[in-house]
């Protein structure tokens, strides 16, 4: 048995069990009496910087190992600290919500990382069974008596149902990127419900509203809700406003507020002092091995990635190092844009624009993976992203699906998905016929301009907001295994993924430099050999003269 399955195995046992036997069976943890958050080691900066941040939303992202879930759990002890003397018998009453999906999760993980700071011998155990876990604690410190309620709570299926008449004061999400965003959504109106509103009579406003939802989180794959709300400042400002429209009139508004620890391998990396050398050295070569190189960005150095869904297709030729710019990327005024697009129901667009002899600079990518769109209204949407990115701009060529020249059964025009989005967006939208819509020319078509490299120019860069593609070329894009009716099997590329939808706009894209109206016109070799000395021999690619429809035909392999 593996240690994860032993682990879960002895969670199924201890979620079965009243909670104070369970937490009897758990080993190890704290010891002694509750600990005081007026001496506090921190693990580093930001970690401290987090711990006495009392925004209505705050979050800590870390590396494994980095002390994030002690020190979310000793804000919780000060917070619990500075809460104000009830007028009714002088008791500072503090409640926290800690969450999980399943009562599994709770015991694996939660609750053994909150006895690490709480000594489960002091107070009363109640609940368990497959119901709420409960631990109340009553200690003093040299301003009085404060009673600690921690309640532990799997909400299933339904957040909202779950969390309905929880009264809390705050609210932790422990490893929020495996949570919902219902957590955040629904939990922001659990918080500040404990205790009642009668102990606080006659205080002034600042002293009567006390609730905070904490969180701590691994860097998330970009598709993470945690990802739009901590790490894109406009939309944690629309969060933010959102919800803030339902407070009462003065109320104070919504903060929420972010804070990143350094990747394990940054300066300033914290809470090294207490872990083993070779800690991280050995995940890094572990995940290396086992071919995740997603986990390392992720879980070692801290950026946010996204996470593998197979063998990606370009897995070899593409390096966001290279192929994504670090900046937004500007329009060249003096060239017409060069649009590809995908049809379908979540159909997708890719704006490029082409420089001789072979440089691809993707500007944007327009997909709504969520809707379901009508030809018309994506080509409004597309008119729209022009009208606003490329002000004056000419599309000079625009590529699409030959499927899309059937007749659209989502329109009700008697016409084509390529000419309602053309008519719509203001452009001719012709079908991409070379390599006859086969797979193989449609991957050498981007493979082609992904290998080439002149004077540290590559042959494609990628706008860094086309997460679309970006996703697709690091983890999203990747290889599936066809059988045909002879139970023959072929890799082919993973359609059922959307990133999917934004790649095959690409492809009918790049597809249109791949032959000219005379015959090829100009996929180049990556910069020889000659002048990378010392090099070994590359991989051939699409070169002047070669067939894209058979692009290693006459080749010596």
């Amino acid at each position: 048995m593996t240690e994860g399955a032993g682990i879960g195995a002895a969670a199924a046992r201890l979620e079965g069990m009243g909670a104070a036997d369970a937490v009897r069976e758990l080993p190890g943890g704290a010891m002694g009496d509750m600990p005081s958050a007026a001496h506090v080691t921190f693990p580093g900066p930001v970690a401290q910087a987090f711990f006495d941040d009392d925004a209505d939303v705050v979050a800590i992202q870390g590396p494994v190992g980095s002390g994030k879930t002690t020190t979310a759990l000793m804000s919780r002890v000060r917070r619990a600290m500075m809460m104000p003397r009830s007028v009714e018998d002088g008791v500072r009453r503090y409640k926290l919500g800690l969450v999980r999906e399943t009562y599994r999760q709770l015991w694996a993980t939660t609750i053994p990382s909150y006895l690490e700071t709480v000594p489960k011998a002091l107070g009363i155990w109640a609940g368990g069974r497959g119901d709420p876990v409960s631990h109340t604690v009553r200690f003093e410190d040299e301003f009085g008596e404060i009673e600690w309620v921690a309640e532990f709570l799997a909400f299933g299926d339904n957040v909202i149902e779950a969390m309905r008449g929880w009264q809390v004061t705050d609210i932790y999400g422990n490893e929020a990127d495996t949570l919902p965003v219902e957590v955040l959504t629904t939990g922001i109106g659990r918080i500040d419900r404990y205790p009642a509103r009668s102990h606080f009579a006659g205080y002034p406003p600042e002293l009567r509203s006390w609730g905070q939802m904490c969180f701590d989180l691994n860097a998330p794959d970009e598709d993470n809700w945690t990802y739009r709300v901590f790490h894109d400042d406009q939309e944690r400002e629309r969060i933010a406003r959102q919800l803030s429209e339902g407070l009462e009139e003065g109320a104070k508004p919504i903060r929420i507020n972010f804070h990143r620890q350094p990747g394990a391998r940054e300066p300033g990396a914290e809470n090294l002092s207490n872990l083993a050398p070779g800690y991280y050295a050995r995940q890094i070569a572990t995940m290396t091995l086992a071919g995740r190189g997603d986990q390392v960005t992720r879980l070692i150095d801290n950026r946010p990635a996204f996470i593998k869904a197979g063998d990606p297709v370009f897995k070899r030729e593409f390096n966001p190092a290279i192929h994504v710019a670090p900046d937004r990327l500007r329009a060249d005024p003096a060239r017409g844009l060069r649009i590809g697009l995908d049809q379908g129901f979540t159909p997708a667009a890719v704006i490029g624009q082409f420089e001789p002899p072979m440089r691809w600079t993707i500007l944007a990518e327009l997909m709504f993976p969520t809707e379901h769109l009508l030809a018309r209204v994506f080509g409004e949407r597309l008119a729209d992203l022009l009208d606003e990115r490329f002000p004056g701009l000419r599309v000079e060529e625009a590529w699409g699906d030959v499927a899309g020249e059937a007749e659209a059964a989502q329109a009700a025009e008697n016409a084509t998905w390529n000419r309602i989005v053309g008519q719509t967006a203001g452009f001719r939208v012709r079908p991409q016929r070379i390599g006859a819509n086969r797979i193989n020319p449609r991957l050498e078509a981007v493979r082609a301009p992904l290998e080439f490299l002149r004077e540290g120019r590559p042959g494609l860069i990628l706008d860094p907001s086309c997460r679309y593609l970006r996703g697709g070329f690091e983890a999203r894009y990747v290889w599936t295994e066809e059988v045909d009716a002879s139970g023959n099997k072929r890799k082919i590329p993973n359609k059922k993924l959307v990133e999917a939808n934004a790649m095959d706009a690409l492809q009918y894209l790049l597809l249109s430099e791949a032959r000219g109206a005379a015959g090829p016109s100009g996929f180049h070799a990556r910069a020889s050999s000659d002048r990378r000395r010392g090099a070994p021999a590359e991989a051939r690619g699409l070169e002047t003269g070669w067939d894209v429809s058979a692009p290693y035909a006459g080749a010596e392999r």
